[in-house]
């Protein structure tokens, strides 16, 4: 199965000095490169590759939902990440201004093809498709930078001039309309499909699934109900029958996708480093032999049921055995290993450099944020269909949930399966934000430097500050 091969392309405008008339013959700009169809795909494959950094696809997204719920652990050494695991976090922390950058250089580059590429003399399809694509990173990059951050900079114009960064943070409600109306505009020209050439690339199914949990986090029920409708409704997308198809590397960008950060570690460069850091320290299970900073929980282990096969599938326990080697429980000062983002040595698979996407989004989700939104509308008997379609899946085989439960039962059965269905894959943080469990949760599980109406977002990061003394600070940081 092909992937995207996300080219660098040389965007960024660069300071002209008094001394310097002109550029270079052979320079590219972007006042000189936005000419072609193939300049316009170029510009945004770049758009893509910041997904892949720190701070996002690895190093990011999955350690925040997971580490801070309670639902795994850092190793210990690393004084940055246990201070995110802890909720002791301040300005300076590299981990969050890795995410912060990253996401901004996802903005910046769409920006860019929003911008230039309307110019452009080319196929008026593959031109909107294009923009859509723009449109769609730059709104899941809000989406996230307000999960972490609360009010953000709104920027929509490529910036070159000193005077246009210097730009103010913006109320969460005026980016999350932005953010809609981005989604609104990428879903009407991006395709249900793509060529295997292409596979990877943002389709209206994303546009609409990530529309959904917008509205979802906004808590407007029968809006995120009637987008995740669409998206069932296109029959696109269905369950993987073996629930490990979607963490193995010959099934990635399978039935089940709708969005992955892809990765290729034989192009050098543009692999995943998650495989070694998720893999229990020293366990041999990679060629770097582990560094084990994603180790689950007693907490989250307790969480599935006893027959529930997906608690196999996600977390590594004693006596397991993974690619000929024993799991030796000692590896992890949990007593237990990460496991579905280890994909053990083999074919284009380096040291701390592994091809294995990060998922992003899964139609599981999408059903369990249907069953939540036609919940929460107050339709707990059509909630039922969805969420025990997740539980049946072939080789998970759950016994269907009672068509008896009322709406307030249904609602923690869903928060329930959410956890288990999800685990390890960034989601459960975000969820007891939104929720408005972070606090409780927290607290429970021992967290208690969880500082309610401060802890749930992250501080801008101080390097930030100190280029654009615009930028005011979170309370309490």
């Amino acid at each position: 199965m092909k992937k995207i091969v996300f080219a660098v392309a040389l965007l960024l405008a660069g300071c002209q000095s008094d001394f310097l008339e002109k550029q270079p013959l052979n320079a590219v700009t972007a006042d000189n490169y936005y000419k072609t169809s193939d300049d316009a795909i170029r510009a945004v494959n770049a758009a893509y590759k910041p997904l892949m950094y720190n701070g996002i696809g690895q190093f990011g997204i999955a350690y925040y939902g997971n580490n801070q719920a309670g639902d795994s652990n850092t190793y210990g050494d690393d004084a940055n990440w246990v201070a995110v695991d802890n909720f002791t976090v301040t300005a300076d922390n590299p981990a969050i201004r890795a995410s912060w950058t990253s996401f901004y250089q996802v903005i910046f580059r769409a920006n860019l093809v929003l911008d230039r590429v309307p110019g452009i003399t080319m196929d008026a399809t593959l031109k909107a498709r294009i923009l859509a694509e723009a449109s769609f990173l730059r709104a899941i990059s809000y989406h996230y930078l307000v999960l972490l951050f609360g009010d953000v900079p709104l920027i929509t114009k490529p910036q070159f001039n000193a005077s246009e960064f210097l730009v103010a943070r913006t109320p969460v409600e005026q980016v999350y309309t932005q953010i809609i109306a981005d989604l609104q505009s990428a879903e009407k020209s991006l395709p249900l499909t793509y060529p295997a050439s292409d596979l990877g690339r943002a389709t209206q199914g994303a546009a609409k699934s990530f529309l959904a949990k917008v509205y979802l986090y906004r808590k407007q029920w029968p809006e995120a109900a009637a987008k995740a409708k669409e998206v069932v409704d296109s029959k696109v997308y269905s369950l993987f029958d073996r629930y490990y198809d979607n963490f193995e590397l010959a099934t990635e960008n399978g039935k089940e996708s709708i969005f992955e950060i892809q990765y290729a570690s034989f192009l050098g460069g543009l692999g995943n480093q998650t495989n070694n850091y998720d893999a229990p320290r020293g366990s041999g299970f990679t060629l770097d032999g582990g560094y084990g900073w994603a180790q689950p929980t007693q907490n989250f282990v307790n969480s599935f049921a006893a027959s529930d096969p997906r608690k196999g599938y996600t977390i590594f326990q004693a006596g397991d055995v993974f690619q000929g080697i024993t799991f030796n429980p000692a590896t992890s000062s949990t007593g237990y290993g990460s496991r579905k983002y280890v994909v053990g040595k083999g074919a284009n698979i380096g040291k701390s450099d592994d091809p294995k996407n990060f998922i992003l989004m899964r139609y599981a989700d999408l059903l369990l944020m249907y069953a939540e939104a036609l919940n929460e509308s107050g339709k707990t008997a059509e909630a039922l269909a969805p969420i025990n379609q997740v539980r049946g899946r072939q080789d998970v085989n759950m016994p269907p949930l009672a068509a008896t439960l009322s709406q307030t039962q249904l609602r923690q059965a869903i928060k329930d399966e959410r956890r288990v269905e999800l685990g390890m894959e960034g989601h459960r943080w975000f969820d007891l934000v939104r929720w408005g469990d972070a606090a409780t949760f927290a607290k429970s599980i021992g967290k208690t430097t969880f500082r309610e109406g401060i802890s749930e977002h992250f501080p801008i990061p101080q390097a930030e500050r100190d280029i654009n003394p615009n930028l005011t600070q979170n309370q309490g940081y």
